[in-house]
């Protein structure tokens, strides 16, 4: 959707350049923009956004579902219009009077634009640093040399640029709001789970996305029946819950749980639809798949085995690439590997059991890492409304800045 053009030229006397090129982005800007609209309401916003900015207030200048970009055939497809869409930004920055950038994560496009920007006096907020503690860390210079303030997401992030002499501030993660929020929408799991005296309750989160789903399906499958057998032995229960947000793939999902289900009738397995966060919730321990989603296990500070397995050719450009010590983002802020991560050829059923009955088996060590995540949860995520942080952040420099 793209807001029909006002007279804003003409009257309006500030203008704040926004731009939002993913869905997350949008996501961030329109609680930025409820926060700001109310901070700072003489001024008019306008750039690229989605429904939610929109409905914020955005003035969006083109469909910002066309800016986002898969892969790197995709971006080549799209070069001459995002080409486009760069420039039409620039000489709208000329033809209305901006005081201020806001550019909200999709750094190929946006680190490009602030370059140009400060070309023209407009100072830039970058909102959601790129991670340049996993790759492309000299981007750091560039950053220094062309944001005038940097917000992160995480504390670490603000301590490497400050390390940098880079202007930034830490201002929370908007996970700390969204996943009450959204809790509350997720509907309550209806089987009845065993108590921690009599048994277990096993997350399963194989993914989201269709490549990752088909490659973990069989390894966690798997590893939950040998769970299964060893709860047996152990006289424990086991129950296991696997949510899903994919709708293409509920069909595969339902296949693979009921040919599991056919050999071993005894094995509790759940499908639930859009209820992972109640399954983080309820779970002992996750099986689960390499991504944000550890981001989201970490925030209800629940045990997991982290699971990554792509292509050999993405695994190989990844190992060159990719200068993190851990893969999962739950052990990127705890600074360990507090979760186990099993990858590739190892994430075989076999491998994974002997790590998750590790955990399950020993309360102590589940307690242990609990607090690990629970310390690192408080630390680099925040506690208060990072949008109204953020926010107040840019209202600051907001008044550095002056009018004509």
């Amino acid at each position: 959707m793209v807001t029909k053009k006002k007279s804003h030229r003409s009257n309006a006397k500030k203008n704040i350049l926004v731009i939002a090129g993913e869905h997350s982005g949008d996501l961030i800007g329109s609680d930025l923009l409820q926060e700001l609209s109310t901070m700072e309401p003489d001024y008019h916003y306008y750039g690229i956004g989605g429904e939610g900015m929109i409905q914020n207030g955005l003035e969006s200048l083109e469909e910002m579902e066309h800016l986002s970009v898969i892969g790197f055939s995709e971006a080549i497809k799209k070069y001459s219009y995002l080409k486009k869409v760069f420039y039409r930004v620039l000489e709208e920055t000329t033809q209305r009077p901006t005081q201020l950038a806001i550019l909200i994560d999709y750094p190929g496009f946006n680190l490009r634009l602030a370059k140009e920007l400060k070309k023209r006096g407009i100072q830039t907020v970058f909102y959601v640093s790129p991670q340049i503690w996993a790759w492309k860390f000299k981007r750091i210079y560039f950053i220094k040399e062309h944001i005038a303030l940097m917000l992160t997401l995480f504390r670490f992030e603000e301590e490497i640029y400050h390390e940098y002499g880079v202007n930034a501030k830490f201002v929370g993660h908007p996970i700390t709001k969204r996943i009450p929020e959204k809790l509350k929408k997720e509907p309550v799991i209806p089987e009845k789970l065993p108590d921690s005296h009599h048994g277990y309750t096993v997350g399963l989160l194989p993914g989201s996305r269709k490549g990752e789903i088909h490659r973990l399906i069989d390894p966690i499958l798997g590893t939950a029946v040998l769970l299964h057998e060893q709860c047996k032995l152990e006289k424990k229960k086991v129950v296991f819950l696997l949510p899903n947000i994919n709708q293409k793939e509920e069909s595969f999902l339902l296949e693979k749980i009921n040919a599991v289900k056919q050999i071993h009738p005894d094995l509790q397995i759940h499908y639930l639809w859009n209820s992972s966060l109640r399954v983080m919730e309820a779970s002992d321990l996750l099986l689960i798949a390499s991504g944000t989603a550890t981001l989201e296990g970490l925030y209800f500070e629940t045990p997991m085995v982290i699971l990554y397995k792509v292509s050999l050719f993405t695994y190989f450009l990844g190992s060159l690439l990719i200068k993190s010590k851990f893969i999962g983002l739950a052990n990127i802020l705890c600074g360990q590997e507090v979760c186990r991560e099993i990858t590739q050829n190892e994430c075989r059923p076999e491998y994974i059991l002997q790590e998750a009955w590790k955990i399950l088996s020993n309360v102590k060590l589940r307690n242990k890492i609990k607090g690990i995540l629970r310390e690192a949860k408080e630390r680099e995520l925040g506690t208060m409304n990072a949008s109204k942080k953020a926010a107040k952040e840019i209202q600051s420099l907001l008044k550095l800045i002056p009018t004509e």
